[in-house]
């Protein structure tokens, strides 16, 4: 029976500009575990002690270098099935803004970079739940029109 494990978390880098929303994303290095070679988001692991947040917030400018104008909780779970280890894996899901003046300093497990306009996102990024949680990131943090936005989110109350 497989187990179900929730201790990693998934941030979203998106950045606004005059055409429209732009989402980060990293290309896994080669010699960086099961998934190098493929383009995804910031993944990271929660350590003993560590809360969600405190492990998004801590993988985002491990990976990337960012301290995010603003921070978001997203009303999505990504979830999906391991086959290779028989687990369900729940992460909890961010949106982070980054700033005008933003420069990605990658770590050692990314080897590049891109930034993926919202008509690229389809055929841009592989799973169906990143496609997923880009459109809800879209719709609710970006474009604001839930009213939850505001108690979504993180560091402004």
């Amino acid at each position: 029976m497989p187990k179900i494990k929730s201790n990693r978390i998934a941030v979203y880098v998106y950045r606004t500009t005059p055409a429209g929303p732009e989402f980060l994303q990293l290309h896994r290095a080669k010699d960086h575990g099961e998934y190098a070679g493929i383009w995804g988001t910031v993944y990271g692991g929660i350590k003993s002690g560590e809360s969600a947040i405190e492990a998004a917030l801590r993988e985002l400018h491990e990976e990337t270098g960012l301290k995010p104008a603003r921070f978001h909780q997203v009303e999505f779970l990504e979830s999906f099935y391991h086959r290779g280890k028989d687990r369900i894996c729940i992460l909890p899901v961010f949106a982070a803004a980054a700033p005008r003046q933003f420069h990605v300093k990658l770590n050692e497990e990314h080897d590049a970079f891109r930034w993926v306009t919202l008509s690229e996102v389809d055929h841009s990024f592989v799973w169906r739940v990143q496609r997923q949680a880009i459109a809800i990131i879209h719709e609710d943090i970006i474009l604001g029109r839930p009213p939850a936005v505001d108690l979504l989110q993180i560091g402004a109350n």
